[in-house]
């Protein structure tokens, strides 16, 4: 998501995961979706609202997510920014 956004924070996120398996799936998850050639904003979405849960990565899920360029990017993938 570089071209179009910030980084995708994923060792940043990994990291404050620690050794929570379910945490690190979901990241792993949305990395996923990140990098197909066609994300899905839904499944964005979902994975985004199960990691705000998690108090060692609200933050920084916040800090990507609500980032301007990520939801400019967000927006395209429903054309809701056009």
């Amino acid at each position: 998501m570089t071209e179009n956004g910030p980084e995708f924070p994923l060792d940043e996120l990994r990291r404050a995961a620690g050794e929570d398996r379910t945490a690190r799936a979901r990241i792993d998850a949305l990395g996923r979706e990140l990098d197909s050639g066609s994300p899905m904003r839904a499944s964005i979405d979902t994975h985004v609202a199960e990691l705000r849960k998690h108090p060692s990565l609200a933050a920084l899920i916040a800090n990507w997510f609500d980032d301007p360029r990520t939801q400019a990017f967000i927006d395209e993938l429903t054309g809701t920014g056009l």
